[in-house]
């Protein structure tokens, strides 16, 4: 459970980055999408350190 959500939020976090870097979705549309995969990211729990 922790591995999906972790691969969820980076996934989410990077098509986010990419649709902004090819002019596709707006900043502010970007941030929001970045901070849902970031959060996701966040709750997987995973320790790299």
């Amino acid at each position: 459970m922790h591995k999906i959500l972790f691969i969820a939020g980076l996934g989410i976090a990077l098509t986010s980055a990419a649709l902004l870097f090819f002019g596709i979705i707006e900043p502010g549309v970007a941030a929001m999408v970045g901070i849902l995969g970031i959060g996701l990211i966040g709750m997987s729990h995973i320790k790299r350190m």
